[in-house]
């Protein structure tokens, strides 16, 4: 019987192969389910309050509803109970996907040959894949996007990699990315295995035996210097610039993405109440007094300087002699968030996301990760990597 199972379900994992046999649960955190239980629960109580208040009213209570006089007891009812109704369901439902998503998960054990996965599923039997250690392709690096309410961040995962889904192994998630290229490179040593990487042209491979190598000491036996010693015209979505002791590269515009959407519409919603604010101050001030006021002007002020941000910021690569820096540009200000030493990287190709389904530039090194361009052309990006690749080889 098919079935499907998510590729994996923590936010935190790491399987230890040091001594074997190993076992390993891959499953959402305790933390995460506890979270979405309390959140729904709020929701359950508020909505039964409101739902019991009226019912349990004493007899002399009343609700002052303005209704039409011919308004039936049927519709009168859907009007008390509808919205309340609709929070505990809302509620109850938050509860139910925190259980449910906690209730799912896969456990792996490995000797060293032989690997088996017990799928469990929310419902029914659990469901057995055994697997050779010598069919998997070998240790895949890939980084994908999640987002919880308001909070978005990447989450790094290094998996035995297996043509069929429901076979691949989880071995390391995080959404730090810190030391993301030793721990890579930990696994496929010890299972003596290739390192993989999903690009713009399939998979990557580099024999576990080259890991430790830079990419300056492999660009003879590559012949990088031939392939990226043209200078090209640069793409019209970036700034490019060439100084006497640096190389620029700069997003040119925005690129239009949910995130970048929201942002203006977070502009335009904020900006305009600030606005309607500050020309009926006189009047909101009497009903919500003049602390409230100022308050609700300060987090005006805050949200849409945050949209502000959002829109204007753009990724900056800098790259010097000896060094190469990513920084975050918001107009005339820089700030330098990542600076990595030339000799120390070791990769720079396109990596995809599936789950946004983009491209970007990754650069790594031994200990530390580089993403750039999330939202560029595909032929953009190839231009920028290569021009990285050859300031690198120079």
């Amino acid at each position: 019987m098919a079935y499907t199972a998510p590729d994996h379900y923590s936010y935190n994992f790491r399987f230890k192969i040091n001594k074997l046999p190993a076992e390993k649960t891959d499953k959402i955190s305790g933390y995460i389910t506890c979270c979405g239980i309390l959140f729904g629960m709020m929701f359950v109580i508020l909505g039964a309050y409101e739902i019991l208040a009226y019912l349990l009213q004493v007899s002399d209570e009343s609700y002052d509803f303005d209704t039409p006089i011919n308004m039936s007891v049927k519709n009168l009812f859907v009007l008390r109970y509808s919205f309340d109704t609709f929070i505990l369901l809302f509620g109850l439902l938050i509860v139910s996907i925190s259980i449910a998503a906690r209730k799912r998960y896969k456990t792996i054990y490995f000797d060293g040959e032989n690997v088996k996965i017990t799928h469990q599923h929310l419902f029914g039997k659990s469901h057995i894949e055994k697997e050779k250690l010598y069919n998997y392709q070998g240790v895949l690096l890939k980084i994908e996007h999640y987002q919880f309410g308001l909070i978005n961040r990447n989450r790094y995962i290094i998996e035995l990699y297996h043509k069929e889904k429901n076979k691949r192994v989880p071995l390391y998630i995080s959404t730090r990315g810190h030391n993301i290229r030793k721990i890579w490179d930990g696994y496929a040593e010890k299972l003596r295995m290739p390192a993989l990487f999903m690009t713009d042209h399939g998979l990557v491979s580099r024999h576990h035996n080259e890991l430790n190598s830079t990419l300056k000491e492999l660009s003879k036996r590559w012949h990088l210097n031939v392939l990226y010693r043209e200078e090209e015209h640069a793409p019209a979505s970036i700034r490019y610039r060439v100084k006497a002791d640096k190389v620029i590269i700069k997003e040119k515009k925005l690129f239009f993405d949910i995130y970048s959407i929201l942002a203006i519409l977070g502009l335009l919603l904020f900006g305009s109440l600030l606005v309607y604010s500050g020309i009926n101050h006189s009047i909101i001030t009497e009903y919500i007094g003049m602390k409230w006021f100022v308050a609700l002007i300060g987090s005006g002020l805050v949200l849409t300087l945050l949209s502000l941000i959002v829109i204007l910021t753009k990724d900056v690569i800098v790259m010097t002699p000896d060094k190469l820096i990513l920084g975050h540009n918001f107009m005339f200000i820089q700030k330098n968030a990542v600076v990595m030493d030339k000799d120390d990287i070791s990769v720079v190709d396109i990596g995809h996301n599936p789950i946004t389904d983009r491209y970007y530039i990754s650069i790594i090194s031994h200990n530390r990760n580089i993403i750039f361009g999330k939202n560029m052309p595909i032929d953009d990006l190839r231009w920028i990597r290569g021009c990285i690749i050859r300031e690198i080889v120079r």
